[in-house]
């Protein structure tokens, strides 16, 4: 990845929504290579995707919560059937296998603390081999970006 790279994928993290022109312009390139580039980072994998970024309070979702996930046992086929079985709850929206004070970490995103406890007691108890979910409801967010700093400040 070159420093134009870096910059035309530092232009779509902030606004995927710029056009071919628009990015062309602001790279002082023409459109065929812009596009050439966009294609060649897809293929390669470093893009992965477009999206909407949604609000999730505006969609209805006012109730964030983190829930550790700590397991009876480590064996693989546990750790195997806990990864299957979490992926497939619509309420998480993310879920990271750590090392630490607890195996799992999760994001749960859903209307109340009513709908948190029915997904806690119908949905994640339900799994195999869990020994204790602790919960931690998000006060305020202070900062989530999704923008990975590829452009160094002083030189753009």
């Amino acid at each position: 990845m070159d420093k134009i790279d870096r910059k035309l994928v530092s232009l779509l993290q902030k606004n995927g929504k710029l056009t071919m022109k628009e990015l062309s312009a602001e790279l002082g390139l023409s459109i065929t290579p812009i596009y050439e580039r966009l294609r060649r980072l897809e293929r390669n994998g470093l893009i992965t995707g477009y999206h909407a970024s949604v609000n999730p309070k505006k969609a209805g979702f006012g109730f964030e919560v983190f829930s550790s996930v700590t397991l009876e046992s480590h064996k693989s086929e546990y750790l195997r059937e806990f990864e299957e079985g979490i992926t497939q709850f619509s309420e998480v929206m993310e879920c990271y296998h750590l090392a630490g004070s607890f195996d799992f970490l999760l994001k749960v995103l859903v209307r109340d603390m009513d709908e948190y406890a029915e997904f806690v007691n119908k949905k994640l108890a339900k799994l195999n081999n869990i020994r204790l979910v602790q919960s931690m409801m998000v006060l305020k967010k202070i900062k989530q970006t999704a923008v990975l700093p590829l452009v160094d400040k002083i030189s753009s």
